[in-house]
């Protein structure tokens, strides 16, 4: 007994699914362009995630000096919206600091949620466009590390910059000019 209906080898009676006709079956000029083009653009971008270009390189790490302070900032310059970031800031006075203070400017942090500073601020202040954290004495020679964790939180392309300005309370030792693009 079978199950199944004995099965044609005549080609001409297969007739082709519901919806297709035989127009769906011809092949165009451009067609054999079709897997090329589509390798070629696949692999640029792999190639460009795989150089850093989209975003999840490497971090950057810069250093600055001036006469009263050195920092060294390392952060990703490019970043993904809606990944988490992170950036270490460390800083060595060259004179006695009553009380090291670390400024971010606003437009910087905007569309941004800074979830960890680590360590903890002794206080902090919003005014005049900053966010300042005051992390009271660091002694001359002595490198104070700072980690800030947060999320940029998704928008359209864009570039964020400001500066991370370092102050022994008001008086101004460094300024550091930080620039983040976000791609989408």
């Amino acid at each position: 007994m079978a199950f199944f209906p004995a099965m044609s080898t005549d080609s001409t009676s297969v007739k082709p699914p519901y919806g297709i006709d035989p127009v769906h079956c011809e092949v165009s000029p451009a067609s054999r362009w079709r897997t090329p083009l589509a390798a070629l653009v696949f692999l640029a971008v792999l190639g460009s995630a795989l150089m850093g270009w989209l975003g999840g390189g490497s971090p950057e790490v810069t250093e600055y000096r001036a006469r009263d302070a050195r920092a060294v900032i390392e952060y990703e310059p490019i970043l993904r919206s809606g990944n988490w970031f992170e950036t270490v800031v460390t800083v060595t006075p060259a004179v006695d600091a009553g009380d090291l203070v670390v400024a971010v400017d606003d437009t910087l942090w905007r569309g941004m949620s800074i979830d960890t500073l680590v360590p903890d601020a002794e206080s902090a202040e919003a005014l005049d466009g900053r966010y300042a954290y005051h992390f009271g004495k660091v002694k001359a020679g002595e490198a104070f590390r700072l980690k800030i964790d947060g999320q940029i939180q998704p928008r359209a392309l864009r570039t964020l910059s400001g500066s991370m300005e370092i102050r022994d309370g008001e008086r101004p030792l460094l300024a550091v000019p930080v620039k983040v693009t976000v791609l989408p």
